[in-house]
């Protein structure tokens, strides 16, 4: 009889061995989260006065939100990729989300591209092989890099303060390091591997450049020396070099996005008379404003702040280090380095005033690469010849204790300067938020300051809050006001109307910080606003037969927390004085707070000018004391006499709820 072999499907299954990353990328995978929370822990959630009147920070932020182009000329590529970040975060975390934070963390995840670009190339420069010779590293020790020195070196560089800032702020910096990082990484695994898809992925991303940050493009010329250095036939193929210059060519039909926006909104082409758009379009491009911020001078090159914060960002050991460790990646990866940090400095000379922000942050990467090598470097070097084990460990000990120090240093340093979470001096969006906490009619048009102007416009437009409320000019507000759309002033515009929109204009407060305008004399209390005031109670009282109190209403701001008292008056006959008016709060009989005017209505509407039957109200806030909790309200109605004392015309008091 002939055995029959068991069927495999009755075998016992073999187990399958789980296979991990290798350490290398388990390190740098840590990297990444590491960072990622710190910069989120860190990010930006707020806006300084300063910062919404004009520069990087706020162009970038309005310009992707809206879908407008940014500085010229326009970051086309990284501005719709901002556009698209916003509206999906929106669309994930919600319309009432703070948009700032969604916004600072586009810079963010270029500043984790650039972490994890910034280690993979370190491991790189790291490998035990010499590139010069073509040798690619195989079957020789450490052929994958060290990691641990490229992990604590990325480290520092994460923690150097104008990266870290840069990562949580609304700015493009992040994305040029990116960028630099993954030119020169692509860069020197071509010279490793000599593959096209390198060179073509090199020739794209000169493309890119050309559609985002031209300032870039000073490693090209470096980077061309590299390549055909290491491989001079490559100018006799010329289907590759047709492919390169159709890839870098590619990226520059973003453009028109520019084009399109600009044409569909003149009003984004910013100051400036253009026969058309395309005229427009033509300057825009050629960077004129920022052309004319380069110096062109020879004064000297020390100034306070330049190149003075290299050696602060990096520290003198870290700079030293990293300028004599690029020397060791081999001769042509180092004369392509050093090429590209002179090409650098020499931009930074001449555009002190401008744009050196632009090439200084991939100029700390590079140097960066180059603390790499260099530790890499005296890493194997005290591993070699007729040193002792423990000689070995105790060197890279000391080595790494270094490095230790330089990252704690560094992220102790840079911490208080770069955290731009909950700061105290984010109050940009303050004036803002007051006015909208008067909750005004729909459709409010509203004349206020500068700061009070920028702050409703980033709220209504950035936000998304209140959309119908509008700014606007002195004469817009004067035809508005003819024309009897509603129009509300702020109080510290009230200076502004009697002289640039009305001088016999009629006032009426909508709360702590607005105040209506009206062309006639309110005669209700819709017109009068009071009708968007919230629940009124019945406070009446009659004030010696010349001033009716109607109603009224307590309760406290939402911006600023102060209890807010509102009355609401009117005209019995033309009053006989200019009264004054003082309104107290009290807390079991006692008088707990008090706040006198001498005219109503901010002290802007004298009672004089109110006309018969005429409705008006007015606004008095309270900043009461901790635990306060008002039971009484006393209305006075008083004139001083020409002697320095004081006459009522009547006192009237009610109980709060």
């Amino acid at each position: 009889m002939t055995a029959v072999a068991p069927s495999q499907n009755n075998a016992a299954p073999a187990r399958r061995r789980v296979r991990w990353p290798a350490p290398a990328t388990l390190a740098g995978i840590l990297l990444v989260i590491i960072f990622a929370a710190l910069y989120l822990f860190t990010l930006d959630d707020g806006l300084r006065p300063g910062e919404l009147e004009g520069g990087d920070l706020i162009t970038h932020q309005y310009a992707q939100v809206q879908g407008r182009p940014s500085n010229a000329p326009g970051y086309p590529l990284y501005t719709m990729g901002g556009w698209l970040w916003f509206h999906l975060g929106r669309l994930i975390l919600g319309r009432d989300h703070n948009p700032i934070p969604i916004l600072s963390s586009y810079s963010t995840l270029w500043a984790l591209v650039a972490i994890w670009l910034l280690y993979r190339l370190i491991l790189e420069v790291t490998r035990a092989s010499d590139p010069d010779r073509g040798d690619s590293g195989r079957g020789l020790r450490g052929e994958r890099g060290l990691w641990p020195v490229a992990a604590i070196v990325t480290v520092f560089y994460g923690l150097t303060y104008f990266f870290w800032y840069y990562a949580v702020t609304t700015e493009q910096y992040t994305s040029a390091v990116a960028w630099t990082l993954a030119v020169v990484l692509i860069a020197f695994r071509w010279e490793r591997v000599r593959r096209d898809g390198y060179l073509m992925g090199l020739a794209f991303l000169m493309g890119i450049a050309l559609a985002h940050m031209v300032t870039l493009l000073f490693i090209a010329p470096p980077l061309l020396w590299f390549v055909l250095r290491a491989e001079p036939r490559l100018l006799r193929r010329p289907r590759l070099i047709a492919g390169v210059v159709a890839l870098a060519l590619l990226p520059l039909f973003s453009y028109l996005y520019v084009y399109v926006r600009g044409a569909q909104h003149s009003e984004w082409r910013g100051a400036g008379q253009w026969a058309s758009t395309g005229q427009w379009f033509l300057s825009f491009l050629s960077t004129r404003q920022g052309r004319a911020e380069l110096t062109w001078s020879l004064r000297p090159f020390l100034t306070k702040e330049f190149p003075a914060l290299i050696w602060r960002e990096l520290t003198w050991p870290g700079l030293i280090a990293g300028v004599l460790g690029i020397a060791a990646i081999g001769r042509r990866r180092a004369i392509m380095l050093y090429a590209t940090l002179v090409i650098y400095l020499a931009f930074c000379w001449i555009d002190r005033l401008g744009n050196w922000f632009q090439v200084i942050m991939p100029a700390y990467a590079l140097l960066a690469v180059g603390l790499g090598a260099g530790v890499g470097w005296l890493w194997r070097r005290v591993g070699t010849g007729e040193t002792r084990r423990w000689g070995t460990w105790l060197a890279r000990a000391v080595v790494v204790l270094g490095l230790f120090a330089l990252v704690i240093y560094r992220g102790v340093v840079s911490y208080p300067r770069a955290d731009s979470s909950q700061r105290a001096e984010d109050t940009g969006l303050q004036p803002g938020w007051a006015i909208l906490a008067d909750d005004p009619p729909a459709g409010t048009a509203v004349l206020g300051t500068l700061h009070e102007t920028l702050a409703l416009n980033y709220l209504t437009g950035i936000w998304g809050v209140r959309p119908d409320v509008r700014s606007v000019t002195s004469e817009q507000a004067q035809m508005l006001l003819a024309a009897g759309t509603p129009v509300a002033v702020t109080d510290a515009a009230l200076p502004l109307v009697p002289v640039e929109v009305s001088p016999s204009a009629h006032y009426s407060a909508l709360g702590r910080t607005l105040v209506a305008l009206h062309a006639v004399p309110a005669q209700d209390l819709t017109q009068a606003g009071a009708a968007a005031l919230g629940e009124l109670r019945p406070w009446t009282h009659d004030f010696g037969g010349e001033l009716q109190l109607e109603a009224g209403r307590i309760g406290e701001n939402r911006a600023t927390g102060e209890t807010v008292a509102l009355l609401v008056w009117q005209a019995k006959a033309t009053p006989s004085q200019d009264w004054a008016v003082s309104v107290r709060l009290t807390q079991g009989g006692k008088e707990i707070a008090q706040v006198d005017r001498e005219h109503p209505v901010n002290g802007a509407y004298p009672t004089g000018r109110w006309s018969p039957g005429e409705v008006v109200a007015d606004a008095y806030s309270f900043a009461l004391p901790p635990g306060a909790a008002p039971d009484g309200l006393t209305v006075v109605v008083y004139r001083r006499l020409a002697d320095g004392s004081f006459a009522n015309l009547d006192a009237a008091r009610f109980p709060l709820p």
